[in-house]
């Protein structure tokens, strides 16, 4: 495995304008991201039982085409990609790279929406914002004809609900959203033997070493996932109740609200936390010296919260050959295995099951619960695409909470 390395996660907030899926929402809204001439049709937005095939916007390259040269430009979330296959990248095609940073969704929108910025790729975002993109004319159609790696992606992403057909996506890696906690702590495991282990979080025992999220889709999805109701309601009732929840939790175990979960378990300075699965993938380079990989632990429930992030190449590209060759580069089983190593998220490839990131010590056994296959991704419960107003719900309880 590679060496320790340090490493600042990737945030996001999801969905800021998101919809239900089976919807109509007018593209004026969902362009807002994007410049005024966007393609004008309202798009219907997606759930898993309600699969959606976007609009052509554009036509995608010619086949048969010789990748271009000089610096491919990507867009990406802070230290997403192992430096290391990116030299490779460039050593295989002699070109360079160049990689502009964000840490949230609305960030990346904005640089977009600027025009001054003209990436040639995208990756790290997620379906809660492709219809935006796609409404605003920033994608372009793929050529799979320049995807050899393509069918190397797990099945279910093959042809996503979200974009029928992979015209406009192509999974970057996967994860789950549960509990990372240390097992040499005195945690009561209890909690996840139960099946609902997202009582600990109320669990005064850890008050002051415990931590969420600062997500509010991510938090607010796992309250009403505890309390057995659908993970995308817009029932302002059941909204109420998880603000009285959430403040519950205040009061019992006054959560730390960030993304530290990575470094804070291995540090030990918190016993318990919300996370994604990559967060205890990528903690065991944090932990100190003299502590084995078994002191970290992952609870996800079995009807578990999953989620990808994707690779786009935009319509403006001015090296949309060479933004394909990126791609299948990292369809790439070896290049995707090591990329893996840096990152700690597992890549959307169905050559990579459990059992082979263990075997070849990538991921400790301990951990193997914190490895999703493609049969639980294909099961599992989605945060999607919230109407405006949804998410203006979401966002009040949101602030209610964190204003204490």
């Amino acid at each position: 495995m590679t060496a320790r390395h340090e490493f600042n996660r990737r945030r996001f907030l999801q969905g800021s304008a998101a919809v239900a899926g089976g919807l109509m929402l007018p593209a004026s809204i969902l362009s807002a991201c994007g410049d005024d001439g966007g393609s004008g049709a309202a798009l219907k937005l997606a759930r898993p039982d309600k699969p959606v095939t976007l609009p052509t916007v554009g036509d995608a390259i010619a086949n048969g085409l010789s990748h271009e040269g000089g610096t491919l430009q990507i867009l990406n979330y802070v230290d997403y990609l192992n430096p290391d296959v990116l030299a490779r990248f460039e050593e295989t095609y002699g070109v360079k790279t160049a990689v502009t940073t964000y840490d949230t969704e609305e960030i990346a929108l904005n640089k977009l929406r600027s025009g001054a910025y003209q990436p040639d790729l995208i990756l790290g975002l997620t379906e809660s914002v492709l219809p935006r993109l796609v409404a605003a004319d920033l994608l372009q159609p793929l050529n799979k004809s320049y995807l050899s790696n393509f069918n190397n992606v797990i099945a279910g992403l093959r042809d996503p609900y979200y974009d029928l057909g992979a015209q406009y996506t192509v999974p970057y890696i996967i994860y789950s959203t549960g509990i990372g906690y240390r097992t040499d702590m005195d945690v009561d495991t209890s909690y996840f033997d139960s099946g609902n282990g997202w009582d600990i979080l109320w669990d005064p025992a850890y008050s002051g070493r415990l931590g969420i999220l600062d997500s509010y889709r991510d938090v607010i999805g796992s309250v009403l996932h505890r309390n057995g109701a659908d993970i995308n309601t817009g029932d302002q009732k059941v909204l109420d109740t998880v603000l009285a929840d959430l403040q519950a939790m205040t009061a019992a175990t006054n959560p730390k609200i960030d993304i530290l979960a990575y470094t804070e378990i291995p540090a030990g300075t918190r016993v318990v936390n919300q996370c994604w699965s990559g967060d205890m993938l990528l903690g065991v380079w944090y932990l100190p010296e003299d502590a084995g990989w078994d002191v970290l632990g992952y609870w996800q429930p079995d009807d578990m919260v999953t989620g990808n992030d994707l690779f786009c190449v935009t319509s403006k590209s001015s090296r949309p050959v060479l933004a394909h060759e990126f791609i299948n580069f990292f369809l790439d089983v070896d290049n995707a295995l090591e990329n893996f190593g840096w990152t700690g998220y597992q890549p959307a490839l169905e050559a990579l099951p459990a059992s082979t990131l263990i075997e070849w010590e990538y991921v400790p056994a301990g951990l193997e619960n914190a490895l999703i296959t493609p049969e639980q991704y294909a099961a599992g419960n989605r945060g999607v695409a919230l109407e405006p107003e949804v998410d203006a719900r979401w966002t009040d309880v949101w602030a209610a909470f964190t204003a204490g």
